[in-house]
């Protein structure tokens, strides 16, 4: 009987040696594959993060808008240019570029001398620059604060940046990726009004990619909406979509500089105001009527758009032009004070009230300069 105990015990104790042994086992394979899962995780991580830098420096996404000058000596191909390209900043991959010649075909002879490059430029449009400055028209084209992106596509038509119908492609479907457009794809009509930041622009005619046309300007946006504005929207509590629709509002309402802080308070203390909660800004109703001036009708006012702030409370649904930078800092940084209303004067300043019958009183003193400066 004993030695039957013996013989069960040693049993016993081999099957649970062996069993301890599989589960040791299957402990370090599960801890082999975890281990081996997060090194997968970690190489892929590694891979988009490093396929996201390397599109953006070839499409050049979001990249400072500045001036850079690149001395090009003789007898120079332009696949030797991609370190130089690398250390002045132009591109921030030279061996990736010197690729892209490759894989495109565009490599060749430059011309030795001065070229003006930005890190804006894609790789297509460096390469063309460099190998085709001689043999390119280049255009100067300045759009002016408060143009709506119908009147910049005009401009750049009749400039002959582009095409209607390239500029039209671009503007409405192409989804540029920058990070204050994220909250509005997928790209739609007009998505970009409020973005295309006003300045003077070089462009080769019927050169550059439309694409890279719009995108030189939302760069320009995203270099100019600093600090500042960015800290003075956070202050206020609005997002970045609300700062650049007031700061167009204040561009089509505002024609005095000093003014513009003012009218931004007016906007601002309507919005935070329950007694006056309807903004009754006339350069909003004639964008949604499709117009940037003109006289407004009685029919006009009653016309029902989304733009319509005498009959819909609250900020208009989008921008209703491009923004400068004066008025993004008045949107985020308004003055303070006590006016709900103001009336404009034949000289582009405004009468303000804090009352509605001393603005009727302004309206008056208004009624009579016109009609005086009107007679003289």
């Amino acid at each position: 009987m004993n030695q039957n105990n013996m013989q069960y015990d040693d049993y016993d104790d081999d099957y649970y040696d062996s069993q301890e042994k599989n589960n040791q086992k299957e402990n370090k394979g599960c801890a082999s594959t975890l281990l081996y899962l997060i090194i997968i995780l970690l190489i892929s991580s590694i891979l988009s993060l490093t396929a996201i830098f390397v599109a953006n420096d070839v499409f050049a996404l979001v990249k400072d808008d500045k001036d850079i000058i690149l001395e090009v000596p003789e007898n120079t191909k332009l696949s030797k240019l991609s370190g130089e390209l690398d250390k002045k900043d132009i591109v921030n991959y030279g061996l990736v570029f010197k690729i892209f010649l490759l894989v495109t075909d565009k490599d060749g002879d430059v011309l030795a001398g001065s070229y003006q490059l930005s890190p804006s430029m894609d790789y297509a449009q460096i390469a063309r620059s460099l190998r085709n400055t001689d043999n390119q028209d280049t255009v100067t084209v300045t759009i002016p604060e408060g143009y709506t992106i119908a009147q910049i596509k005009e401009t750049f038509v009749e400039k002959g940046v582009c095409s209607a119908e390239a500029l039209d492609e671009a503007l409405n479907n192409y989804p540029f990726k920058h990070e204050f457009l994220q909250d509005k794809l997928p790209p739609s009509q007009n998505w970009l009004e409020g973005y295309l930041f006003p300045d003077t622009y070089t462009f080769y005619k019927n050169g550059d990619a439309v694409k890279d046309v719009v995108n030189k300007m939302l760069n320009n946006f995203d270099n100019r909406f600093d600090e500042n504005i960015i800290s003075g929207a956070q202050e206020l509590g609005i997002s970045i979509d609300e700062a650049v629709t007031i700061a167009s509002l204040i561009e089509r309402e505002a024609k005095v500089a000093e003014e513009f802080a003012m009218i931004s308070g007016v906007i601002h203390n309507r919005l935070n105001s329950s007694k006056f909660p309807y903004l009754e800004i006339d350069a909003s109703l004639l964008y949604g009527l499709g117009r940037t001036s003109g006289e407004l009708t009685k029919t006009d006012l009653e016309t029902d758009t989304p733009y319509n702030t005498y009959l819909h409370e609250g900020l208009p649904p989008t921008p209703i032009c491009n923004p400068g930078y004066n008025a993004l800092y008045a949107a985020t940084h308004p003055d303070k004070h006590d006016y709900y209303f103001y009336v404009a004067m034949p000289d582009g300043s405004h009468l303000f009230a804090s009352t509605n019958s001393k603005h009727e009183q302004n309206k008056e003193k208004a009624k009579e300069a016109f009609a005086e400066a009107q007679n003289s």
